[in-house]
């Protein structure tokens, strides 16, 4: 069975599959559509949830042993297989292949967006025989506004056809932007996106996308400048953290020849392919890393850290090439 992400999220019921193969982008699409099937059968009694990462070095035991589990009670467990190599290595093929799923096992496989051999493959045409896929793509037109208009809602936000429109060019239709925006908002304690979008257009100066702007320009002292004013107007801070570990990601990513899953409008691609010259992987790994590491801290409450510091020295270091150790000394990390 095969269904896009407009159909599998448009009916209440689930089909009933032993395995469920998501793939495609973005990211997050593809997270609802998990926690859809994880909140169906976990409503039949399948409480038991193990997620599994799976690249080219994965050991099959787990995963053989979770298929192969006998008992004289049923163990009723959903599994999560996160592929986070370019795509599935053939030894997780082979074991979908000659084995035969359980009653009381439920499998969930995320894969990053494939090429179109893909779905010529005897592997995709025996999920499809077999078992339920799920494909996920960008959302265009009707679907994308009633898509927006569910988000709104679940932030318990205003909605309308101006606000929609507001988002949408804002954010140029990109459903993660659009999260995001969402959740800034969310931050922020906005009740009415008319006044945020008012005051984002008459009331400040730069904005956070200016900030991604001039850091993808390498332009350091307008980037310190933008950063400067957000401290103060109090834009959230950890929303700014969150960007700059996005954009990090991103870079690293296409550095890395992992360009799959990876959202670039088009008037972008000439700044990105000139940052790939510029900024080396080992720099990109310590900021992703230290981004890590400040998150940690915000989230076990450590006070004191100084993050708008920090966001300094992650702009400085990125714009000047330098690897966090380099610029701060190893006892800062």
């Amino acid at each position: 069975m095969k269904l896009n992400y407009k159909e599998f999220a448009g009916t209440s019921k689930v089909p009933q599959f032993p395995v469920y193969l998501i793939h495609g982008s973005p990211k997050h699409l593809q997270n609802e559509v998990e926690r859809k099937i994880q909140n169906h059968y976990k409503k039949s009694d399948f409480s038991g949830k193990k997620n599994l990462v799976v690249d080219t070095d994965f050991v099959l035991d787990e995963l053989k042993n979770e298929i192969e589990l006998t008992s004289l009670f049923k163990e009723n467990r959903v599994i999560t297989l996160n592929i986070v190599s370019n795509s599935i290595p053939q030894k997780v093929k082979d074991v979908f292949l000659d084995s035969k799923i359980p009653d009381d096992l439920k499998i969930i496989i995320k894969l990053d967006k494939q090429l179109p051999s893909f779905k010529k493959t005897n592997f995709y045409e025996y999920f499809l025989k077999s078992y339920c896929i799920i494909e996920i793509f960008e959302l265009t037109g009707y679907d994308l506004k009633k898509w927006v208009e569910q988000k709104f809602a679940m932030f318990d936000l205003k909605y309308n056809d101006e606000i929609f429109n507001k988002i949408i060019e804002k954010t140029e239709g990109n459903t993660l932007a659009i999260i995001q925006e969402l959740y800034k908002m969310s931050l922020a304690g906005v009740s009415n996106p008319n006044s945020y979008f008012d005051i984002l257009q008459n009331d400040y100066n730069f904005s956070e996308f200016d900030l991604v702007n001039t850091l993808l320009d390498r332009d350091l002292s307008k980037s310190l400048k933008i950063l400067n004013y957000l401290e103060t107007v109090n834009f959230p801070s950890t929303y700014i953290l969150f960007l700059l570990n996005s954009e990090f990601k991103k870079i690293y990513n296409l550095n890395t020849g992992n360009k799959l899953n990876i959202y670039i409008p088009n008037f972008k691609v000439r700044t990105y392919n000139y940052l790939l010259d510029k900024i080396d992987t080992n720099t990109l790994s310590t900021l992703i890393e230290y981004c890590h590491s400040i998150d940690k801290s915000i989230k076990t409450g450590i006070e004191n850290i100084r993050l708008w510091h920090q966001l300094e020295i992650l702009i400085s270091c990125f714009i000047l090439n330098k690897p966090i150790e380099e610029f701060i000394g190893k006892q800062a990390c």
